[in-house]
């Protein structure tokens, strides 16, 4: 070894020596640095600013049988996508109604300029794509869009009104957290007044079903109706139409005599269900709390977990099973926890492997602490 090498290496106990105080206010300053870091820096499962290489464009066209689907939109779709720079991998569905392609991009690709790219070539596909089609929808992964917080509930057929009693006691809840942003709802269906037509009693009396949509959809409206002025004061009016029960819709006049009762029968239930969520053989609904840009996870995390606590004790929700499904904060709890863990663990183990060489506890408690 030279003697330059060894006057450095030297160098740094001389000067940890001789500048006691200087030494010490590095170390401080780097431990106040470290828990500013630890405190201010928020915890997410995700890091912030990631974006997965992946791309889907999906266009919707009714009732368009799966062939045509592939032929007059799946297949422009594939060969203008395909020029797209940094393009991986390529799958393409077609269904009935509806067409789909997920795009895969290398690793390193710059997500906004694909997206960017991703649209320019859907303009150029647009031309070659029938008139009916209306809009193309172009979905991002993006790991801030999914829900910090899944809560199940189990709903008892008792309960004749779900859907209205999870609104205003759930959902209006949950919507009052600060940093919660918006809540999902599955499962979930308000009933809805259904009109069903007799086809032939429709046809015996000369009316039209389009034209008898259009009068019944425009029966129900609000609109503003301008002012009016009472002397020094400036009033507004609002014109509303609106039914109060379903017999007023029943012996509503359609034609000179005949009433809607007399052509269809007016009910007041769900619509028809095309799925069903149950869980412990009860009808079910699932739903996903999604937290504000800014929000921290953890905070937000624990808000919606104390509320979910305080919904189990409201006895308006007795009959309701309420469990949580999926929790990012627990999850980012549980990381942190394994992480200090396996932190002690690996300190320990160095603590005995030094003291093994060494065989001498302080220089071996010095070493360790330094590390």
């Amino acid at each position: 070894m030279s003697d330059e090498s060894s006057r450095t290496e030297s160098g740094l106990p001389r000067f940890s020596l001789d500048r006691r105080i200087t030494v010490l206010m590095i170390l401080l300053t780097v431990v106040v640095l470290g828990v500013i870091a630890t405190v201010g820096i928020p915890l997410e499962l995700f890091p912030s600013g990631f974006s997965a290489p992946h791309l889907s464009v999906q266009v919707p066209w009714r009732d368009a049988p799966s062939q045509e689907v592939l032929e007059k939109l799946v297949l422009p779709l594939e060969e203008e996508l395909s020029t797209v720079s940094g393009l991986d991998a390529m799958n393409s569905y077609a269904r009935t109604g509806f067409g789909l392609c997920a795009l895969t991009f290398k690793q390193g690709t710059d997500m906004d300029v694909a997206y960017r790219e991703v649209r320019d070539r859907i303009e150029r596909a647009r031309v070659q794509m029938p008139n009916d089609v209306e809009q193309i929808y172009i979905f991002k992964d993006d790991a801030s869009g999914i829900p910090i917080y899944f809560l199940g509930l189990a709903i008892d057929p008792a309960v004749t009104d779900p859907y209205n009693l999870i609104q205003d006691e759930v959902v209006l809840p949950l919507q009052r957290i600060d940093g919660v942003a918006s809540i999902d709802i599955h499962g979930a269906e308000e009933k809805q007044i259904l009109i069903e037509l007799d086809r032939e009693s429709t046809a015996a009396a000369g009316l039209n079903i389009y034209e008898l949509a259009q009068q019944l959809s425009g029966d129900n409206f609000t609109l503003s109706s301008g002012t009016v002025y009472h002397g020094s004061n400036k009033l507004l009016l609002r014109s509303m139409a609106r039914y109060a029960s379903l017999e007023e819709i029943e012996n509503r006049l359609v034609s000179a005599n005949i009433r809607v009762k007399d052509i269809a029968t007016v009910t007041y239930a769900l619509p028809e269900m095309q799925f069903r969520v149950r869980a412990n053989s009860k009808p079910a609904v699932a739903l996903g709390v999604n937290k504000e840009g800014d929000a921290n996870t953890l905070e937000v995390s624990a808000r919606v977990q104390t509320a979910v606590e305080q919904m189990r004790e409201n006895p308006r929700l007795q009959l309701i099973e309420i469990g949580t499904l999926f929790s990012q904060g627990e999850i980012i709890t549980e990381s942190l926890d394994t992480l200090l863990t396996s932190g002690k663990v690996g300190g320990v183990i160095a603590l005995l492997v030094l003291f093994f060489f060494l065989r001498r506890f302080r220089m071996t408690l010095i070493v360790t602490l330094s590390i």
